[in-house]
C-alpha cells in the first residue's frame, strides 16, 4: 500500500475521521461548492460574481445561477456537446501494483506530465491547474475564465471521490453491490453508492433531495478546521489520498482481488462496519474538497 499517502492522508483527514454520474452526484456536488461559497474571501467573492453575472447554460441560454454551488453541475450538464471533456472527470490510478506517491511525485515533476494513465494530460489532475492559471489570468477573455471556473468547481469535487482516482473495474463501475440492513435488494454500481447513495447517508436525506441546510452548516464548520498545510496541498495530494482511500475503503469488501475481474453477475453486500467507514470518508471528503476549492479560488482570484 502507499506508506506515504497514507501519512498524507492521515493529516488530511483525521481532524475529520476522530471526531454512472459524476463524482459525488448532484448532491455532493452542491455541497462542496456551497462549502466554498462559504469559506471565499471577498476580493474572490467579487469576482465569482462578476464572472457568473452572465452565466449560459449547456444551449447558451442565461443560467440564473450565481454561486459556486448552482454553477457545480455545469461540467455533467454539457455532457454529449462540443464543449464536453469526458476524460477530465477522472484519474485511472492504478489501484493494483507499484505506483508509489516518489514514483507518481517524480512523474508529475517531467514537462509536461508523463503520466500514463493520463496520455497528453486529459485527465482530471492533468487539467486543474491549467484551468486555475487561466481563470487567475485577467488577460483571458471572460467567457473562458468563466468556463475555467465551473470546470474548477466540478473537478475539485471529482478529485476528492476516492473512486475518480481508481483504475479497477472501471471506478467500481463494474462491481454491482447492495446495502446490508437495507430491505431493498436492488443492486447498484460500486461508484454510484459512493457518488450518491452514501453522500444522501451522510447527509441523513433520501437521494435526489437538496443539501438540507443543517448538513451543510456541519460541513462547512468541518472545513474551516481543515489546517493550512493540509488546505494548500498540491492536487497530486489530492489524488494520491483519493487512490489510498480507494484501496483502503472503497475496495475493502469481501471477494476482492487484483487478480480477478469482477464476475458479471456477483452481487457484493457491503456490510455495516463498511457502510460506517465509507460515510467517515465521505463527510471527510466533501468538506475538504470544498476547504481546498475555495483555498485555490481565493489564490487564484486575489487582487494582482
Amino acid at each position: 500500500m502507499m506508506a506515504r499517502a497514507a501519512i498524507t492522508l492521515c493529516s488530511a483527514a483525521l481532524f475529520c475521521l476522530g471526531a454512472p454520474a459524476g463524482a459525488w452526484g448532484p448532491l455532493g456536488h452542491r455541497a462542496v461548492g456551497a462549502v466554498a461559497d462559504s469559506l471565499l474571501a471577498p476580493t474572490a467573492r467579487a469576482q465569482v460574481a462578476e464572472l457568473l453575472a452572465d452565466d449560459r447554460d449547456r444551449d447558451g441560454r442565461p443560467s440564473g445561477r450565481t454561486t459556486l454551488a448552482e454553477v457545480s453541475l455545469w461540467a455533467d450538464e454539457i455532457r454529449g456537446t462540443a464543449a464536453d471533456q469526458p476524460t477530465w472527470h477522472f484519474d485511472n490510478m492504478p489501484v493494483c501494483g507499484a505506483i508509489t506517491p516518489p514514483r507518481l511525485a517524480a512523474l508529475r515533476r517531467t514537462s509536461p506530465p508523463d503520466i500514463p494513465w493520463c496520455p497528453d494530460q486529459q485527465c482530471a489532475g492533468g487539467q486543474f491547474d491549467l484551468l486555475v492559471a487561466q481563470l487567475a489570468d485577467r488577460r483571458v477573455p471572460t467567457a473562458r475564465r468563466r468556463d475555467a471556473l465551473k470546470w474548477i468547481v466540478h473537478l475539485a469535487g471529482d478529485l476528492h471521490q476516492p473512486l475518480h482516482a481508481a483504475d479497477f473495474a472501471q471506478g467500481g463501475n463494474l462491481v454491482h453491490v447492495q446495502f446490508a440492513g437495507y430491505p431493498s435488494r436492488t443492486p447498484w454500481s460500486l461508484h454510484a453508492a459512493w457518488d450518491i447513495r452514501l453522500v444522501a447517508s451522510a447527509m441523513h436525506i433520501a437521494a435526489g433531495q437538496p443539501p438540507p441546510p443543517s448538513a451543510l452548516r456541519r460541513l462547512i464548520a468541518r472545513a474551516r478546521k481543515v489546517p493550512e498545510t493540509v488546505r494548500e496541498a498540491p492536487v497530486g495530494e489530492w489524488l494520491a489520498e483519493s487512490n489510498w482511500l480507494a484501496r483502503e475503503v472503497a475496495f475493502d469488501y469481501p471477494g476482492f482481488s487484483c487478480d480477478r475481474a469482477p464476475e458479471g453477475a456477483a452481487i457484493v453486500t457491503l456490510s455495516m462496519d463498511y457502510q460506517r467507514r465509507a460515510l467517515r470518508v465521505v463527510t471527510e471528503r466533501l468538506a475538504l474538497a470544498g476547504a481546498r476549492l475555495a483555498t485555490v479560488l481565493n489564490r487564484a482570484m486575489a487582487e494582482p
